[in-house]
């Protein structure tokens, strides 16, 4: 792999250098200008920059400045300059064609870097959903590891934990190449609390501590990775949730099954939003910075990302806050239509994609919630529809009073998607956004409910309680 970068990056020089000759030979052959051949070799070099690295674009503005010193400033074909205005000349080109180049690699060396960045944040996301929405069962530990090891692209490795003291270590799962008198490696970790690399034949061996509430429980070994040292420590912070998780599962056995899932889920909850709320915040401010660089959609997408995700997680915070009873749902009368438009204001991107249809039955009566948890239950159902449905085709938002139960106002989201197949019925399947949206919906005391609708796609449904109107003395005539 070394080998073929080597030949691919001489070959690029070499084609540089090329066309700086080319550029030259033209320029001779139809007469230009000195002026006219300056413009042609600063766009060159900047078309050099973008395509190569920076040591190249470097040696092909040296070559174009000697190349305009010998065949275009006076007396030509001397390395001599007479005039001294052409002096300056040829250092502002010189100088010119530098700064260019450096501000052209560094540009694109930022979106690189932010583009692996939204890489690593998205494969983090799909690791806290997996570890989420994992069985909640006693002996998993070795699933959650292969699973982290496998985000970060490591070759092999594997989980240890502690018990008693660092050198009390008990391998849960390994992979690869087996370990050999790494014993001593790990008790030193634990005693160092930091992570160690080690070169390896491919890529790096990297050795992390698992920390929960300040203290060592483990090490997470990742061996013939290339991830970013940030990365792995995000991968490791959630092995560790995950340990922590099983830990409570065992203690709690004795607990109902009921109780001990709600207990766990909103810990879990709690762990995986504050943890990823940190490292998006980094992210965001980076990618504001490089937004005031740069011009590219790439950074536009990568921003939109970027705050979807920002909903996840504050989706997330709120049903652990909701759930932990620290914050208590305030319900008030909303008519859906309010609430539609409200959904619809807080998704532009989706409403300018594709048509969204509004009805509202005449005798659908208001619905008794908090505004801001029924806002949420939408733009979650919304988003998934939108996900799941061809592009140009439209979702359908709905409101009547519920057909069985007159107490109830029915609200549905509904697509011209796949429909719900047979296995839908997981959790890793129906995707978060869906059970975010059943947790707010349980909250306000409602029920969301999927099924497939006629002529394909599939209908989201919210059931909640319609607003009692007070009585109206009647008065007599």
């Amino acid at each position: 792999m070394r080998h073929d970068w080597d030949v691919r990056t001489f070959t690029r020089a070499v084609l540089a250098l090329v066309i700086v000759i080319a550029v030259t030979a033209a320029a001779l052959r139809v007469g230009a200008n000195a002026a006219t051949v300056g413009f042609a070799y600063l766009i060159t070099i900047l078309g050099i920059a973008v395509w190569t690295n920076l040591a190249t674009a470097l040696v092909s503005s040296i070559v174009a400045t000697g190349c305009y010193n010998f065949f275009f400033l006076p007396p030509v074909r001397t390395w001599t300059i007479q005039d001294p205005a052409n002096w300056v000349a040829l250092a502002s080109f010189f100088v010119a064609s530098l700064v260019a180049t450096r501000l052209v690699v560094r540009a694109r060396n930022e979106a690189q870097e932010a583009e692996a960045r939204t890489k690593e944040i998205s494969a983090l996301y799909a690791l806290s959903i997996d570890l989420f929405t994992a069985t909640n069962r006693v002996g998993a530990l070795g699933e959650a590891a292969a699973r982290a090891l496998a985000n970060v692209g490591a070759g092999g490795g594997g989980l240890i934990l502690f018990g008693s003291g660092p050198y009390d270590q008990r391998t849960i799962s390994w992979s690869g190449p087996p370990q050999e008198e790494i014993e001593d490696l790990i008790a030193g970790i634990a005693r160092h609390k930091a992570t160690v690399e080690l070169p390896a034949m491919t890529g790096r061996d990297v050795y992390l501590p698992l920390k929960i509430g300040g203290n060592i429980i483990g090490v997470l070994a990742a061996r013939g990775t290339n991830a970013t040292v940030r990365a792995l420590e995000s991968a490791a912070t959630l092995v560790a949730l995950a340990v922590e998780r099983e830990r409570f599962l065992a203690e709690s056995a004795h607990m109902q099954a009921l109780q001990e899932g709600d207990a766990l889920k909103t810990s879990l909850l709690r762990a995986v939003s504050h943890d990823l709320a940190t490292p998006l915040t980094a992210i965001s401010l980076q990618i504001e910075r490089l937004r005031t660089l740069i011009h590219d959609p790439s950074v536009e997408a990568i921003s939109e990302e970027t705050a979807r995700l920002r909903r996840r997680i504050e989706n997330l915070l709120a049903m652990a806050r909701l759930e932990a009873r620290s914050v208590v749902p305030r319900p008030e009368p909303a008519p859906a239509a309010d609430l539609f438009r409200a959904a619809r204001e807080h998704l532009p991107l989706i409403v300018e994609s594709r048509p969204i249809e509004v009805r509202v039955a005449p005798d659908c009566p208001e619905v008794y919630v908090d505004p801001s948890i029924a806002l949420e239950i939408l733009i979650n159902l919304i988003e998934n529809a939108h996900q799941a449905s061809p592009a140009g085709a439209p979702i359908e938002l709905s409101a009547f009073r519920h057909p069985l139960q007159p107490d109830r106002v029915r609200l549905e989201v509904a697509d011209r998607g796949r429909g719900i197949a047979a296995e839908a019925s997981d959790t890793a399947h129906r995707g978060l956004g869906l059970e975010i949206a059943r947790s707010l919906s349980t909250a306000s005391g409602g029920q969301v409910t999927l099924a497939n609708r006629q002529g394909g796609g599939a209908v989201a449904r919210v059931d909640l309680l319609a607003a009692q109107l007070p009585a109206v003395d009647e008065v007599p005539a």
